[in-house]
C-alpha cells in the first residue's frame, strides 16, 4: 500500500505545484475597457483622455473678422454654451482653432478677433477694451476671445492683455 501511495502523493504534489493555465481569465478593472471595444464615434465627437474633443481637419481660410490667414492650424467640433454665456471646446486635441467657437466669438470678441498679425501689446489691451465696453462682452467672454485670437494669429506678449480688464477701473 505504501508502494502505491508515495507514486500517488508524488503525482499529486507535482500537479499542485505547477500553476494552472487559465483559458478565459477574468480581466481586471484596469484592463476591461481595451478589451471591449465600443462603438466607433465620428472624429469630430472622439474625446480624448484630457476630454479635449478630436474635432475635424478645415482647410486654411481667413475667419471674420480676421483680416489675415490664421498662423496655426484651424478645426471643427460642436460647441456648448454654458450659463454664464461662454461656449467651447476653443480648441482641438492639437491646439487648433475651433471655428465654431470662433464663429460664437466674432460678435463680442470682434475688435479682438479683428486684430491682425503683428499688434503690439498696447493695441491688444485696447481692442480688448473695446470690446468690453462697446461690444458688451464679459471678461469671462472677452478672455475667450483673446485666446482664440492669440492661438489664430500666433501672439505672445511679456504679459497677459486681458488683465486690462481685471484693473480697477476695467480698461481705463
Amino acid at each position: 500500500m505504501k508502494i502505491l501511495l508515495v507514486p500517488f502523493a508524488i503525482v499529486l504534489m507535482a500537479g499542485c505545484a505547477s500553476q494552472p493555465v487559465a483559458v478565459n481569465p477574468t480581466p481586471s478593472p484596469a484592463t476591461s475597457a481595451t478589451l471591449t471595444p465600443g462603438p466607433s464615434p465620428s472624429p469630430s465627437s472622439t474625446a480624448t483622455p484630457s476630454g479635449v474633443p478630436v474635432g475635424t481637419p478645415v482647410s486654411p481660410r481667413v475667419l471674420a473678422p480676421a483680416p489675415d490667414l490664421p498662423f496655426g492650424a484651424l478645426c471643427s467640433t460642436p460647441i456648448q454654451t454654458t450659463a454664464n454665456g461662454n461656449a467651447g471646446p476653443l480648441f482641438c486635441r492639437r491646439g487648433e482653432v475651433n471655428v465654431q467657437a470662433w464663429s460664437f466669438y466674432a460678435s463680442v470678441s470682434a475688435s479682438i478677433l479683428g486684430l491682425g498679425l503683428n499688434p503690439t501689446e498696447g493695441q491688444a489691451e485696447a481692442a480688448i477694451c473695446d470690446d468690453f465696453n462697446h461690444n458688451h462682452a464679459t471678461k469671462p467672454e472677452e478672455t475667450n476671445g483673446y485666446a482664440l485670437a492669440a492661438a489664430y494669429y500666433g501672439w505672445s506678449f511679456g504679459k497677459d492683455p486681458t488683465l486690462v480688464m481685471y484693473q480697477a477701473p476695467p480698461c481705463q
